[in-house]
């Protein structure tokens, strides 16, 4: 083989280009934040900043580029972070005006180990170090990714750690009855945390509840305010008719508290949900001084309950109103959730042998088979309603708490559609219920609350007489002690009465069912 031969061929140099400096100066900006808005962090942050201005400049081998500060704001995502998002577009989009970013930490850069890498790698990509002050690294160093991905996942942990441990501290106060609400249309906060009435916009709220027994409908209600230039809590005059179901439906102005209506998913997203059982509810009797009685309340609710069910009967032939009504025949749908995989179950009738049965099964099952929901059971429709009315019984028991609102839902629904001698004399009493309300003329609250009692049990009393006189012993036995508050007990299933007195149905096993009612109790029901 022939000796090989390699000659180096000299590469031209342009004598008339003028010779660029072997190192050149640094365009450095600075990120710092503060993560909360404790007082005892204020100076923290403006110190933060006077110290990244003093070491760029101070340093001859770096051009100050600018300062980029957040200021009490949670660092477990980036999407809020103002200056940060603002930082980082300007080193995508004009890369050339910074070299450099310096930030103290790398908890204090992002807790979450996703958007760490992420901005880092696009920031690689336009050949722009990150410099962590704490643990010393660079980014475009060799090592530099592979320390980032370590610490950035510690940094997430911490997050965790913290989000669990806020969530514990707020149970805590949930188990203990403290209100967590920190403003309410009608409330403020006092000095020692508890809520407290604002007698100007408590005529709002009285207003609302009081327009709304008198028939008007959610958009008279909203327009009516409008007119009248009532401000919403935001101080705005413009209502729209969720803000006023919103108020209608709020526990809070009867001076209960349910919390954990609404439940974190994630505690990185920070994503929200409404609580369909997932998580424990706890309901608050008497956690401070309501606007609204009890009694008008709860015939609000009812009320609120038959106007959504008459809806629902809308005879209307497109596929949208068949739709609604297939959703409301059932009290079921929709509120019987598979804790597998978060679908509702779905009823279905089952032929064998020339014999009908109807079964419920979880929904996802029904479509894809067992690739996403492997063990959800069937449950016999029967076999399922006799649970549920077993746990509405037991918390019949709980006189204290339950038996109060669940005689009036009672009462409604048994004497439902019908029109009897004893109505006349109903509707004159709740008139006089919507004027005490607004005309509220006592001075002691006990005498008010009273006198709207007085009205309620006369109606009440009336109801009942109407019950016994259409038969309603056939769905509630022993109607003669219905008054006394004794041996109350349900014998027949009732859709509506479902409704009104059940949140969510979680199907837990094959012989086991959580069921969580509207008043937050949790009762678990074999099958």
């Amino acid at each position: 083989m022939a000796n090989r031969r390699i000659s180096v061929i000299p590469a031209k140099v342009d004598t008339n280009k003028n010779v660029q400096p072997k190192y050149k100066k640094l365009n450095v900006v600075a990120y710092c934040r503060v993560s909360t808005l404790q007082e005892e962090q204020e100076s923290s942050y403006e110190a933060q900043i006077e110290y990244y201005k003093k070491l760029i400049n101070e340093n001859p081998n770096w051009n100050m580029a600018g300062i980029y500060a957040d200021d009490g704001i949670s660092a477990t995502n980036t999407k809020k972070r103002d200056d940060f998002n603002a930082m980082i577009d300007r080193c995508i989009k004009k890369s050339d005006e910074i070299d450099m970013i310096i930030t103290k930490s790398i908890s204090r850069f992002a807790r979450n180990t996703v958007d760490s890498l992420i901005h880092i790698r696009k920031l690689k990509e336009k050949n722009i170090a990150v410099y962590f002050e704490k643990e010393n690294i660079n980014t475009l160093d060799s090592s530099g990714e592979l320390l980032i991905t370590i610490l950035s996942s510690q940094a997430q942990e911490e997050s965790r750690n913290i989000s669990e441990n806020v969530r514990w501290g707020l149970k805590r106060k949930y188990e203990t009855g403290e209100t967590l609400v920190s403003r309410l249309l009608g409330y403020k906060r006092n000095k020692n945390g508890q809520l407290e009435i604002i007698p100007k916009e408590a005529e709002i709220v009285k207003f609302i509840f009081a327009e709304f027994m008198e028939g008007s409908s959610y958009n008279k209600i909203a327009n009516k305010l409008k007119e009248k230039g009532y401000k919403t809590i935001r101080g705005k005059t413009n209502w729209g008719v969720a803000s006023v179901i919103r108020i209608l439906s709020n526990e809070k102005y009867i001076g209960d508290t349910l919390c954990q209506k609404t439940y974190t998913v994630d505690f990185l997203t920070k994503e929200r949900r409404t609580n369909n059982g997932e998580v424990n509810q706890y309901y608050t009797e008497n956690s401070h001084k309501g606007i609204i009685p009890r009694e008008l309340f709860y015939r609000v609710q009812e009320e609120m309950e038959r106007r959504a069910n008459s809806k629902n009967k809308a005879p209307n032939k497109n596929e949208t109103d068949r739709k609604c009504r297939y959703n409301s025949k059932y009290a079921l749908t929709s509120i019987f959730i598979c804790k597998e995989c978060g679908t509702p179950y779905r009823r279905q009738v089952w032929s064998k042998y020339g014999e009908k049965k109807a079964v419920w099964r979880c929904e996802n099952r029904l479509r894809n088979g067992t690739k996403y929901c492997k063990n959800s059971p069937t449950y016999d429709e029967k076999v399922l309603q006799k649970a549920i009315m077993n746990a509405i019984n037991k918390q019949l028991q709980d006189k204290n708490k339950f038996v109060d609102s669940f005689r009036k839902n009672v009462i409604s629904v048994i004497s439902k559609d019908t029109t009897t001698e004893y109505d006349l004399e109903i509707k004159v009493l709740e008139k006089q219920l919507v004027n005490l309300i607004k005309n509220n003329t006592y001075e002691n609250t006990e005498e008010y609350e009273t006198a709207c009692k007085n009205i309620t049990n006369r109606i009440e009393e009336l109801e009942t007489n109407k019950i016994k006189s259409l038969g309603g012993r056939d769905k509630l036995s022993k109607a003669d002690e219905f008054m006394d508050n004794t041996n109350i007990y349900m014998t027949e299933y009732d859709d509506v009465l479902v409704r009104r007195l059940i949140r969510n149905v979680i199907a837990v096993s094959e012989n086991k069912i959580e069921i969580c009612f509207q008043n937050g109790n949790i009762i678990v029901e074999n099958i």
